[in-house]
């Protein structure tokens, strides 16, 4: 064979090289608009069930303690609030018209095993919750 029949021979067996571009895919907007569509359900949702549902009215009576028949653990009375000023003032006067209430609670400055308290009323009855 000749020269020329071999180069044609192998022109002919190699594959031919292309140029590849490539191309970027294009996103479908169907998961953007499903998203977008759920936000707006979810929001929607939320504004209907707040207005179905008012929240109730608050009492605007005040509660009453009873305090009849109190048995109480502190027998001693508080001090008076008079002698206090400030917070401290409105803290005895709180310990003078509730003490049913601060008598249930314990006192976490560990006053119980420390001085000898029975209950957080206890110490209001001297100046250690003036402290």
């Amino acid at each position: 064979m000749g020269k020329k029949k071999k180069r044609a021979a192998r022109k002919n067996t190699k594959p031919k090289q292309r140029a590849t571009t490539v191309t970027p895919k294009k996103r479908s907007k169907y998961p953007l608009m499903a998203l977008s569509i759920g936000i707006v359900l979810i929001g929607v949702g939320i504004f209907y069930l707040y207005q179905s549902n008012p929240p109730p009215k608050q009492s605007v009576k005040p509660v009453s303690l009873k305090k009849k028949n109190i048995n109480l653990r502190e027998t001693r009375q508080t001090l008076p609030p008079t002698i206090f000023s400030g917070r401290v003032r409105k803290a005895y006067q709180i310990a003078r018209d509730i003490p049913e209430v601060l008598d249930k609670l314990y006192c976490y400055c560990m006053c119980k095993e420390n001085s000898g308290h029975k209950n957080l009323l206890t110490c209001y009855v001297d100046n250690h919750a003036a402290t």
